[in-house]
């Protein structure tokens, strides 16, 4: 089919008008990085419930863990 496209400006409603430029793509990490963890410790039966994860408290979760998908608090 044929397509049309076209270039629209439009001014950011926010002080100077300024738009973001790269944001976009750090975005998306900070989850999958999160989920990949998460994936990681789903065989311990642990869960991260709080944010940051460290070594340190990855170590705690699956120390807390009961192996059988329970959440560690």
């Amino acid at each position: 089919p044929d397509i049309e496209y076209g270039h629209i400006e439009t001014d950011s409603p926010g002080p100077g008008g300024y738009k973001g430029a790269g944001e976009g793509g750090a975005i998306g990490a900070p989850p999958a990085v999160i989920n990949a963890v998460a994936d990681a410790l789903a065989p311990f039966g642990a869960e991260i419930t709080r944010l940051p994860i460290t070594p340190e408290s990855i170590v705690e979760i699956v120390r807390r863990g009961t192996g059988s998908g329970a959440e560690a608090k």
